[in-house]
């Protein structure tokens, strides 16, 4: 993912939520069992078909298949060879993945100037400046200032995220925008979500709605096959953590 710190403008926005949508946010990192909250219509509509033409018009993709160790317990990259050779049960997640963000951004790249503006607008407001991590920390009252890290993602016909906890990192939680405009239930792609008591949760990627997920132990999340032929399910994830506290001084008196 793509790290963003720094502060500036954006002229990205989102959308007023309802009373009750907000208490569903409020409750997300406090509410047991755990519960996801799904968002419609989260950027204004002009905004998202804005990004969703910058991030359909990104010039480099890679698949990016991983594979479970044989204990089943943690993953690993792999080559396509590697994945199509390894048994079923083995085989962890396949997707793509848009590569080298910043090259987008130099003077002789290929990507349209417009594309690069409205991208840097995204990027401002998902994490580069205090729009979005404001946001959420209205939202969701983490307790603390908040930090986010952004990946692009787009799904082939076949490709699927195997069942995982995301607990071995320092994510708080996480959101998914999703920015596939001709997108019907049929194509699959559905994001799951398994609370500790067993309750589960389908979270269709329809167009310009935004999943927001709290990632914690004894919860695990999915995302179906795509099964629409070619590349779709055009997704922003963003994951949310909090700052690290800056180490005290250690006294050597």
């Amino acid at each position: 993912m793509t790290d963003t710190t720094a502060r500036h403008a954006s002229p990205y926005g989102a959308a007023p939520r309802t009373s009750g949508e907000l208490d569903a946010l409020g409750e997300l990192l406090t509410r047991n069992p755990a519960r996801p909250v799904h968002l419609d219509g989260f950027l204004l509509t002009d905004q998202a078909a804005r990004v969703a033409e910058a991030v359909r018009e990104m010039p480099q993709w890679a698949s990016t298949p991983a594979l479970w160790n044989e204990d089943l317990l943690a993953t690993r990259p792999a080559t396509p060879e590697e994945f199509r050779a390894a048994a079923p049960r083995l085989r962890a997640a396949l997707r793509q993945v848009a590569q080298d963000i910043p090259a987008l951004f130099d003077d002789d790249s290929a990507y349209a100037g417009r594309f690069r503006r409205d991208l840097s607008d995204f990027f401002v407001f998902a994490g580069m400046g205090p729009v979005l991590v404001d946001l959420l920390a209205r939202w969701v009252a983490p307790g603390g200032p908040l930090t986010t890290n952004i990946e692009f993602a787009r799904y082939d016909r076949g490709d699927f995220l195997g069942e995982h906890s995301d607990t071995d990192s320092d994510t708080l939680f996480v959101l998914n925008l999703y920015l596939d405009e001709a997108y019907a239930r049929s194509d699959g792609g559905i994001l799951g979500f398994r609370n500790e008591q067993g309750e589960e949760f389908l979270m269709p990627p329809r167009y310009n709605s935004l999943s927001v997920m709290p990632i914690r132990h004894g919860c695990v999340h999915w995302v179906t096959p795509w099964l629409r032929d070619g590349v779709g399910r055009q997704t922003v994830s963003i994951a949310a953590r909090l700052v690290a506290a800056p180490a005290e001084a250690v006294s050597h008196a």
